[in-house]
């Protein structure tokens, strides 16, 4: 529960760069994301040859985020596969692939700053709005997420509920499978919030006329930390979680995240041509 949006402290500001640089039509050349990007934002030639090197040093990131996800996603499924979970193992996993996000904060901030540089106040506006508007959904249109700003929400023992029922869990498993949910569910609010400042730091730079790279970047990293501290909790509940499952219902888990990953696959190379950050 927690894992699986452990990356979403860290992607809103590589969301609001890439929504910047308008990448949606771009071609897989860095040449000519830089020239897309350039004319929708209405660059000159000066302004364009700055932000190149940042476009390319965004671009070269990709393979790289990717690779991060699909990493834990096969230690997933290797410690379902098994009759017991590796929690050594597992945790290494997290952490190394966590320690790999928090290597990139400072390329981020220095990649928003640049960027903030070159944009004219009214674009900067414009992207600030959009901000406004998905925190607002976030508040208002999406109370049921578990990283929702909104005080509004399922309960642990909803959430449960759900989690049993896609996992067709009897009724003593969903007892005990509730502690599990619980303590994870207790985690809520410090992910929420740090995801929250994350979103503020960002409008707020959006709507002044410098950007305070190191600033930006001691957020980020605070956000970094409260998953960092928050990793053997999760470790644990996983292997708790592993215990409450029968090898049936492990190998019926497996088979839809590989499922997924399918899909996702699918999907990536027939949006290849268009869309080149795309990551899900």
């Amino acid at each position: 529960l927690l894992k699986s949006e452990y990356m979403k402290i860290f992607i809103p500001l590589l969301l609001l760069i890439i929504l910047t640089i308008s990448f949606s039509s771009c071609s897989k050349k860095t040449e000519s994301t830089t020239s897309t990007s350039a004319e929708r934002l209405d660059l000159n030639e000066e302004q364009a040859a700055r932000v190149q090197p940042v476009t390319a040093g965004l671009y070269g990131e990709r393979k790289a985020l990717r690779k991060l996800r699909d990493d834990v996603q096969d230690e997933i499924l290797a410690q379902l596969k098994s009759d017991s979970v590796d929690k050594d193992s597992f945790e290494l996993v997290l952490k190394q692939s966590w320690s790999e996000v928090e290597a990139r904060i400072p390329k981020v901030a220095k990649a928003f700053a640049e960027y903030h540089a070159v944009l004219e106040p009214e674009r900067r506006g414009e992207f600030a709005e959009k901000m406004e508007k998905r925190r607002e959904r976030m508040k208002d249109g999406h109370r049921r997420r578990f990283l929702s700003f909104s005080e509004e929400s399922h309960s642990a023992e909803d959430v449960n509920g759900k989690i049993a029922d896609r996992l067709d869990l009897s009724v003593e498993q969903e007892k005990q499978m509730l502690p599990v949910t619980e303590e994870l569910y207790g985690e809520r609010t410090a992910l929420r919030q740090a995801r929250l400042n994350v979103y503020n730091e960002v409008l707020a730079q959006l709507k002044s006329d410098t950007a305070d790279a190191p600033k930006l970047e001691s957020v980020l990293r605070s956000g970094w930390f409260v998953i960092d501290e928050r990793i053997p909790i999760v470790v644990q509940a996983f292997a708790e979680a592993h215990a409450v499952l029968i090898p049936e219902q492990r190998a019926e888990f497996v088979e839809k995240i590989e499922r997924r990953q399918e899909r996702r696959k699918n999907r990536r190379k027939n949006r290849r041509k268009h869309r080149w950050y795309h990551w899900h």
